[in-house]
């Protein structure tokens, strides 16, 4: 990472970047830019959460220890930035604004909850949760201070204006104004909004597209109904329902892990299912729409205690929803929320243990219960299994599979091969896989029912039944 960050024209900027084993920045914290007489004090903050987050967990030292933090220390995080910003009050700028990736309100760090340990700051540029978002937070001193998002994709183009009096303006702008030299620039329609481009860019574009097309617009399926995993128009990643519950688009996906490589078990985590996937001929592209990581499928052989380990650690955020949470093939279990969950993390948001009672309870692992000591395979993706959104109970196991899918590959010929490219109507309703807040049914109640229904359909085996109780 430090090679590839000295070829970089255009330079990163990252206050909490960190080198664990000597306490030094990968990048500089803050940049000055100077606008007309002004200078504005730009300093760059990644959420503390990139460790669990992202692949950079993987990364490490030759005697085992990670190589990056992210000052997931709270009160470290907000000294160091405020360090930062006096620094740069004292170098002269007029204005410090904070740009962050990390957002509002919805995970254990927040922009806003940040915010409010500081004083000295502008204005806040967000990112991170997808939202959009043009308002304002209190700082330290109670002060209101401008905080925006711009949502994901080029929903937006967000706008901050300085004005002369030292008043803060911000917009977000979803409409591209038509140029005033329309010379090398067309009209076009894209995400259901017209779009004024650039000629050239979007001939060069459309050229990859192109390129790669009858590859990726071949049919490899078909559909007659709709999977369809966040609201309609809604591009915020936490309304996501493969985050927080079981959906149709996870089973389909997970029973791809499962099938493709002939495992036990399958753990999809429902961060990595990223969009709808419509009725009507399935391409290659609608699969890559929905999977677009390629993380490579493996199968580890683990124990069950770990398999019950990472359930419990997938529902642990529940109500809320998360990234890891489960979505599974050759499992069903139960999930009881009206309790605080007793999984135990690291600062960096890490698993360590379940510290106390379990939400999870009745899982079966293919309609057989679950056996703490005994071995299963495991199809999921390298990110999970080595550790991605905090599944560190998979790390001591060995790989048996490598598969040569990726997930996005695997969710592909599952439908064309597997599923003889017709996705059938079952996966258009839910299996019961997941079942949050509903009593698991009592076996000795249903043996007992059982034999009342047999008894009841053979009236002679009742007779006898009476006469021996006489």
């Amino acid at each position: 990472m430090h090679n590839l960050n000295s070829k970089m024209t255009p330079k990163y900027i990252s206050l909490n970047t960190i080198y664990r084993k000597n306490k030094t920045r990968l990048f500089n914290p803050s940049q000055i830019v100077e606008a007309g007489e002004k200078k504005i004090g730009f300093i760059g903050i990644v959420t503390p959460l990139t460790f669990s987050k992202t692949y950079i967990s993987t990364l490490k030292e030759s005697d085992g220890t990670p190589t990056y933090n992210f000052l997931s220390d709270k009160t470290e995080l907000y000294s160091s930035i405020q360090e930062e910003i006096d620094k740069l009050k004292k170098e002269g700028v007029d204005y410090v604004i904070l740009l962050t990736h990390i957002g509002k309100d919805i995970e254990e760090y927040t922009s806003n909850d940040i915010l409010s340990h500081l004083n000295g700051v502008d204005a806040v540029l967000d990112g991170h949760t997808h939202k959009v978002y043009n308002t304002t937070s209190k700082d330290k001193d109670n002060k209101d201070i401008h905080m925006a998002q711009t949502g994901t994709k080029l929903a937006n183009i967000g706008q901050l204006i300085i004005k002369e009096d030292g008043t803060i303006l911000s917009e977000n702008i979803a409409e591209v104004p038509e140029p005033k030299d329309k010379n090398g620039a067309k009209q076009l329609t894209r995400s259901k909004a017209d779009r004024w481009v650039d000629t050239e860019m979007n001939d060069f574009i459309n050229g990859i597209h192109e390129k790669y097309a009858d590859e990726l617009n071949t049919p490899i399926g078909h559909s007659d109904y709709d999977f369809i995993i966040r609201p309609e128009d809604n591009s915020d990643s936490h309304t996501i329902y493969c985050r927080y519950k079981e959906c149709t688009l996870g089973n389909l996906a997970a029973d791809a892990f499962r099938e493709v490589v002939n495992s036990d078990i399958s753990y999809v985590n429902g961060g990595g299912i990223r969009t709808n996937l419509l009725k009507g001929d399935i391409t290659r592209k609608n699969i890559i729409d929905v999977m677009p990581f390629f993380n490579s499928l493996y199968v580890k052989e683990i124990t069950g205690e770990a398999f019950l380990d990472a359930l419990e650690f997938g529902v642990s955020k529940l109500p809320n929803a998360f990234g890891g949470f489960p979505q599974v093939s050759g499992c069903s279990f139960y999930v009881n929320t009206s309790f605080n969950s007793t999984v135990e993390t690291d600062s960096d948001g890490m698993f360590i243990k379940v510290g106390g009672k379990r939400r999870v309870s009745n899982v079966k692992i293919n309609g057989k219960p679950l056996n703490l000591t005994q071995k299963y395979n495991l199809s999921a993706s390298e990110y999970i299994l080595n550790g991605g959104d905090g599944f560190t109970m998979f790390s001591q196991f060995p790989v048996v599979n490598e598969s040569i899918f990726a997930d996005s590959d695997a969710l592909s010929y599952y439908i064309q091969y597997n599923l003889k490219e017709k996705i059938p109507s079952n996966y258009q309703e839910l299996q019961d896989r997941i079942n949050i807040d509903e009593e698991p049914e009592d076996e000795d109640i249903n043996k007992i029912e059982a034999i009342g229904k047999f008894l009841k359909r053979n009236k002679k085996y009742l007779a006898l039944l009476f006469l021996i109780l006489m």
